[in-house]
């Protein structure tokens, strides 16, 4: 539950700290005043959306932050724990939140210090607070949302986030369903054409590695002269093997040349006998001379190529680009692409084995949705049921004494599926004894679903799993005798759940174990900023309080003498 709360720099409010305690917390204060500036606040902490345009007037950042016991949450403790973010604190000393909002930059939140994301005060948020706005009863007017309240009374949101899954899977096999058999009818023109490609492809017959070797053999051939040439020319460069020792450049081979200087250096050695390693070395280089000349003569020989080799060479690079641009593919992924087309092909070949595949999915998938939706339907019919006979006895006590509502379930789609199951919900509510139940939108007057509205978020809220409750003005457009009945139950409220209640009835504040009062500061000088204040109020300030609510700023003894039978009366 709420410990404390403080803000600073927010809307109007330059700096405010609230202490809360158990049980029924009322806070009052003139229309205008700022009350809704603390929903606002811990809705900010909770991960609400955040404008820049919050910050007061003047300041560069807004803060907000709040202390929370998590004594009566476990679920809170272990979302902290199971994320990390305990920081070690035990579930009595609970855990604090922060939202800073800067003018030129992201808010920033953070949880026991720790930086983390708004949607993670969202998740967090869900089990520690549960707040009700005063226009909540708009929900009340459309389907959708009265099967989300009815959902929320069954308390079986898992099983249906579980449906929609389901749902979602069962949508797009039926989607691929539906394409096979639309498929089916186009598959002969698609066999055609795979079984061209086919043949055109394994006529070519590309084998993996083939295409590199060829881009190499095709770029020899294309310098096959050159070659030749080259090749021819250093060979008899480096050695004469065949005629004379002289090469085309009139000059010896570096063969005979070589052999010319072991000869003078074989005549030297008798003088100096330490040439001996320098001729061996020569003769060394003379035998590589040869064999490398040899090898030279073998290359050349090799790379004399038929005019028909050299033709079958190009046909098949060609044929190799050809089909590479017809099946825009890279010349080296033809033998995969053609694997690609043959497996297609197969594909054609026996849809009925893929549509088979499919209903059976779909049949799986079909069965599992409806045991869930089974056992959905089982719960919404039993909460149906239970909620409705709560709201008509509420009713009696809020002002509507004879009226009666009850929860209607009718199918949802022709098909049998829907996201949220297999029905819809229906509110029907009569306000008079004897009048037929009609659906809620077609006979409830404003203030009407204001208190059924009311009556439903009191009878959830006992169940909420959220240990702190939050009514903003969901009291308006009641008073008088209903307005205590309300005050009264919101007081049993407080004995299971901390209960904080923006309130402008009297009847209502007078029932709280605590009370806080909000005013607005206006400031004297044109240029300074209005701001607001709040006060907890012992029990003569409550007095004076409640007498402002019931009789205006201008207190009477009788104004005061009512006040305090109020509070003497809960």
């Amino acid at each position: 539950m709420i410990d404390w709360l403080e803000i600073r720099q927010l809307a109007i409010a330059e700096h405010v700290a609230m202490e809360f305690g158990d049980a029924f917390t009322a806070v009052t204060g003139e229309t205008g005043s700022g009350k809704s500036l603390v929903v606002g606040a811990v809705g900010i902490l909770l991960g609400d959306r955040c404008e820049n345009s919050l910050i007061r007037h003047g300041q560069h950042t807004a803060e907000v932050q709040g202390g929370f016991r998590l004594a009566q949450t476990p679920a809170a403790a272990d979302y902290l724990r199971a994320n990390g973010l305990d920081n070690g604190l035990d579930d009595e000393r609970g855990c604090i939140l922060r939202r800073v909002i800067r003018r030129d930059k992201p808010s920033r939140a953070f949880i026991n210090g720790r930086a983390v994301a708004a949607s993670q005060l969202r998740e967090l948020g869900r089990a520690l607070v549960d707040i009700h706005g005063q226009n909540e009863h708009h929900s009340l007017l459309h389907r959708k949302g009265q099967l989300a309240l009815l959902d929320g009374a069954a308390g079986h949101a898992p099983t249906v986030a579980e449906l929609g899954a389901e749902y979602e899977r069962l949508t797009a096999v039926r989607d691929q369903i539906e394409q096979l058999s639309t498929r089916r009818e186009f598959a002969q023109e698609k066999a055609e054409l795979l079984q061209f490609q086919i043949a055109e492809l394994e006529e070519l017959n590309p084998a993996d590695g083939e295409w590199e070797k060829l881009e190499a053999q095709q770029k020899r051939l294309h310098h096959a002269q050159d070659l030749a040439e080259g090749m021819r020319a250093v060979a008899n460069r480096l050695h004469e093997n065949d005629g004379p020792q002289e090469n085309n450049s009139g000059m010896p081979s570096l063969g005979a040349a070589l052999a010319d200087c072991i000869g003078q250096l074989q005549r030297l050695q008798s003088y100096d006998a330490r040439l001996g390693g320098v001729i061996a070395m020569l003769e060394e280089a003379n035998v590589n001379l040869s064999e490398a000349a040899a090898q030279l003569q073998d290359f050349y020989a090799g790379n004399i190529q038929s005019p028909e080799e050299i033709a079958a060479v190009e046909s098949r690079f060609s044929s190799y680009h050809e089909l590479s641009r017809r099946h825009r593919v890279l010349p080296g992924l033809l033998a995969a692409k053609l694997d690609e087309l043959k497996t297609e092909m197969e594909g054609l070949k026996n849809p009925e084995a893929e549509l088979e595949r499919l209903r059976a999915e779909w049949d799986a998938g079909k069965n599992k949705y409806d045991e869930l939706a089974a056992r959905i339907s089982k719960k919404r019919r039993a909460a149906a049921k239970k909620l409705g006979a709560q709201v008509t006895e509420l009713m009696q006590e809020l002002g509507m004494a004879g009226g009666a509502f009850e929860i209607r379930l009718t199918p949802a789609d022709a098909d049998g599926i829907s996201r949220t199951g297999v029905e819809t919900a229906e509110f029907a509510v009569t306000a008079n004894a004897g009048a037929p139940l009609q659906p809620m939108t077609r006979v409830a007057s404003g203030g009407e679903l204001s208190r059924i509205s009311l009556a439903i978020n009191v009878i959830l809220a006992a169940d909420a799993p959220a240990a702190t409750l939050i009514f903003d003005e969901v009291d308006v457009g009641i008073g008088g005798r209903v307005a205590e009945i309300v005050g009264r139950k919101l007081r049993e409220l407080g004995a299971h759940r901390q209960v904080i209640c923006i309130t402008h009835l009297a009847q209502v504040a007078a029932c709280g174990h605590h009370q806080w009062s909000v005013a607005k500061q206006i400031p004297g000088q044109k240029t300074d900023a209005a701001n607001v204040t709040v006060q907890e109020l012992d029990r003569e300030a409550r007095i004076a309080e409640i007498a402002r609510m019931t009789a205006g700023a201008e207190l009477t003894a009788q104004s005061l003498a009512h006040a305090e039978q109020l509070l003497a009366s809960v």
